[in-house]
């Protein structure tokens, strides 16, 4: 009966590990994500920077875009309808991962659009930081994914 609890206790364990370890997405914006394109692998990571202009094309899933950081490109491949307020030269955060090929490639299944008025979450600094670099609006619109 003793083991039978350890084995529960160290199975009840290793569940909220993996919980909590998948909880704890990071923030990077487009220039630092390349700069640590290695050691980020294919880690799941919220990404952010400015829709380049001119990039955005419709896919069958979703659409593909470029966004940059500090002048740093990304590719973005983002499955699901985008937030009505996608647009070129619009800040956005994103959820998902390098694709593994080693590319700078991100594959995205979550994406919040700046917007003024609206946005009020525990990053607003890191994504005003990215309206000073980047000279966009602030409101937030999540995709319906």
């Amino acid at each position: 009966a003793l083991a039978l609890l350890i084995a529960v206790i160290a199975v009840g364990g290793f569940v909220v590990v993996q919980a909590l370890g998948s909880a704890t997405t990071f923030y990077r914006n487009a220039d630092e994500a390349v700069a640590q394109r290695e050691s980020l692998g294919v880690k799941r990571f919220r990404l952010q920077g400015t829709v380049v202009p001119g990039t955005i094309v419709q896919t069958g899933d979703g659409v593909t875009f470029e966004i940059a950081y500090n002048g740093v490109p990304i590719t973005v491949q983002h499955v699901g309808d985008p937030p009505e307020m996608f647009k070129e030269n619009q800040a956005v955060l994103l959820e998902g991962h390098f694709v593994a090929d080693g590319s700078t490639t991100y594959d995205s299944d979550l994406m919040i659009v700046k917007h003024s008025e609206v946005y009020k979450e525990e990053e607003a600094d890191r994504l005003n930081q990215a309206e000073v670099n980047g000279n966009v609006p602030v409101t937030t619109v999540r995709s319906g994914s």
